[in-house]
């Protein structure tokens, strides 16, 4: 069976494991545990959702080779400061399905109450960081959640934590996917089909096999990574102590923020809440010369700010778009003037920077450039630029020509897991219940086709050479044809759905004789039923009405279903509007246009080939198809990030959509033959 590769980037996962109080040698300082099982559990991921994961547990999935070369054993995962290290691995290996490993704890006097009371048994959870480089998936039709099985995985360090067991739910809790810590990798998922059960299991490819590192490569590895690693701890903490010079701080507060292992952000907006809190206590700052951080500032001046020079943008780029008062005095600034204005307001100075400084610090995208303008915190200008593409790519997209919207009826779902609608009037009517009498339930038959929704979506690349450039277009052309091929791309699917004719769950084509929708044409049928095929006219129409008014539902009543729209390809476009104008005029008397036919609303779409021809209900009187969003996602939406690929930023336009129909019982085709 074909496996689907695909590579996605996911942190440092843990799970919780036992120490076994039994094995504890008090001389020797050791201890065994077992650091894994092979529990399955729930995860969660950025890139696919929730999802069961099963480790397995062999000499063939797991890496070893890591925690046999002496791995840390850490308190609570701690990996800040050497005292966390609390152990080193001695041994590592797998025993009757389970992952075991012998610990050795340190003489330290401050582990020893650790040891302690591991020794007395109160001690004896432990989680493992580990990392999986490869998931096989399957998905079986009962199961709620598709279930990734970790085929090659590598535990990185051991861990002895307050906590027990858990499976997994806790273990990923970030609010947001930056909020993740630790080291990420690089994970290939591979997807296969569950098997019949008739059928033998899929055998699993065998990863490539890795050459193995020697301990003179493991050891120049770690140097490079303790260089590495103190290298970006020299210069976390000489921005911190630069950016509380700048503002005015002492350098006893810079230092007190560097013990603390904030980030360079976190120091950022710890030093703009000083200032405030200085500001409130009316005590100047020691270096007035210095320009007036954005964090002292009012938030609301701030906001109209940002307001005004976004609504002088989108002037520029739009001058349909009526420019505020507020916004005059941004009015003709080019984009590296707005730059320049954001870094102002960012605390900045841009004096003396060239063009590409100024671009690239207003964007966040060089570390360099932000430093050397001096901004207390991030520039507005990726909001700036980020909501006037948003806003171009929406309007481009809520005007793309979409013919198909009144046919079918809106829903949402709350994730990309297949649902099944209900037709309507599955229900039997209603029973009499008689005086004391007991109420019978009735039963609901799900039928429909299942739907799902699916995502779709491109990047939109800002680069600092189009800001120097004055470069319109990549706020403007180009978003406004994201935008368009968005609504494009949801017309084609619905449009593809409609006209293919598909098996609906019954095993019989949408559009077939023994559902009672469609015209029959020519052959030895009747004269009568022939009439009913061919050119829009009185009596095709009326025939067409007649195959609605008598649909029943699967329950056997009659839905007296009454169209609301002609659908109708370019050929077709005038015949459909003479026969539902009250101005037509027919040849002759008998061929008057019935008042029902004007009250019919034509919909004319250029992919309806040939004369073929369709009446559909008003959706709610009979749904015949339905289109579906992802929950809280309703149309297209866009997010920004500082660009890694380019030097700029990246905008991402997605579009979470399907469609599948519901009910064959609300549509009517004629094949105008």
């Amino acid at each position: 069976m074909t496996a689907k590769a695909q590579t996605f980037d996911t942190p440092l996962l843990q799970l919780r494991a036992a120490v076994r109080p039994d094995s504890v040698n008090i001389d020797d300082r050791t201890v065994e545990i077992t650091w894994t099982t092979g529990a399955k559990g729930r995860r969660w991921s950025w890139d696919i959702g929730s999802y069961m994961e099963e480790l397995e547990v062999s000499d063939s999935a797991v890496r070893l080779d890591r925690l046999n070369n002496g791995a840390p054993f850490l308190n609570t995962h701690s990996s800040w400061e050497l005292d966390d290290v609390i152990g080193v691995v001695e041994k590592a290996w797998i025993e009757s399905g389970e992952g075991r490993a012998l610990i050795r704890f340190s003489q330290r006097d401050d582990v020893e109450p650790i040891f302690r009371d591991v020794r007395d048994g109160i001690l004896r959870n432990i989680s493992v960081g580990y990392s999986v480089h490869r998931y096989e998936m399957t998905e079986e039709p009962d199961d709620k959640l598709p279930t990734y099985r970790a085929v090659d995985w590598e535990p990185m360090e051991l861990s002895l934590v307050p906590i027990g067991f858990d499976d997994g739910a806790k273990v990923r809790s970030a609010t947001e996917q930056g909020d993740y810590k630790g080291p990420r990798f690089n994970t290939v998922f591979e997807t296969r089909e569950a098997a019949a059960p008739t059928e033998q299991p899929a055998v699993s490819a065998k990863p490539q096999e890795e050459t193995k590192m020697t301990e003179e490569e493991i050891r120049a590895a770690e140097d490079t990574a303790r260089r590495e690693a103190a290298e970006g701890e020299r210069k976390r903490g000489q921005a911190i102590r630069l950016m509380a010079r700048k503002v005015g701080l002492d350098e006893a507060f810079a230092d007190e923020l560097i013990e603390r292992g904030v980030t360079t952000e976190q120091a950022s907006t710890a030093m703009i809440d000083k200032l405030a809190e200085r500001q409130q206590q009316d005590q100047p700052p020691t270096r007035s010369s210095q320009p007036t951080p954005s964090g002292t500032v009012d938030l609301a001046v701030l906001r109209a700010k940002r307001s005004a020079m976004e609504n002088a943008l989108q002037h520029r780029c739009n001058p349909a778009v009526k420019l505020e008062d507020t916004a005059r005095e941004f009015r003709g600034m080019r984009l590296l003037d707005l730059a320049r204005e954001c870094i102002d307001v960012a605390g900045g100075n841009a004096r003396g920077l060239t063009a590409r400084e100024i671009a690239t610090a207003a964007l966040g995208c060089s570390a360099e450039s932000v430093r050397a303008a001096g901004m207390h915190t991030t520039s507005d200008f990726p909001l700036l630029l980020g909501s006037t593409v948003n806003r171009t790519l929406r309007a481009a997209y809520e005007l793309a020509p979409q013919t198909w919207r009144p046919l079918g009826r809106q829903t949402t779902l709350p994730d990309f897991r297949e649902a099944t609608r209900v037709a309507l009037g599955d229900i039997a009517a209603l029973k009499q219940v008689n005086e004391s009498g007991e109420y019978e339930y009735g039963t609901l038959d799900e039928e429909g086709a299942p739907i799902k929704v699916t995502k779709f979506g491109k990047i939109i690349a800002i680069t600092w050479e189009s800001i120097v450039n004055d470069d319109l277009s990549a706020l403007t052309r180009i978003p406004q044809a994201l935008g368009a091929a968005a609504g494009q791309t949801e017309s084609n699917l619905v449009w593809g759905l409609l006209l293919s004719n598909p098996n609906f769950v019954d095993g019989h084509t949408i559009y077939d004789t023994t559902h009672g929708n469609v015209a029959a044409s020519g052959g030895a049928l009747s004269t009568q039923h022939r009439q009913s095929g061919g050119a829009i006219s009185t009596a095709s129409l009326a025939a067409a009405r007649a195959a609605m008014r008598k649909q029943k539902s699967k329950a056997g009543h009659f839905l007296n279903v009454a169209p609301e729209y002609l659908v109708v390809g370019p050929d077709k476009e005038l015949e459909a509007y003479q026969f539902t104008s009250s101005n037509y005029v027919p040849a002759k008397n008998s061929d008057i246009n019935d008042s029902r036919n004007a009250a019919l609303t034509v919909i004319v779409d250029a992919r309806i080939e040939g004369n073929q021809w369709y009446l559909y209900a008003a959706p709610g009187v009979v749904d015949t198809f339905e289109y579906a969003y992802l929950e809280g996602e309703q149309g297209v939406f866009t997010e920004t990030r500082q660009g890694f690929e380019v030097d700029g930023m990246e905008i991402k336009a997605r579009l979470v959509f399907g469609a599948a129909w519901v009910d064959y019982r609300g549509t009517y085709k004629n094949a105008g033959n």
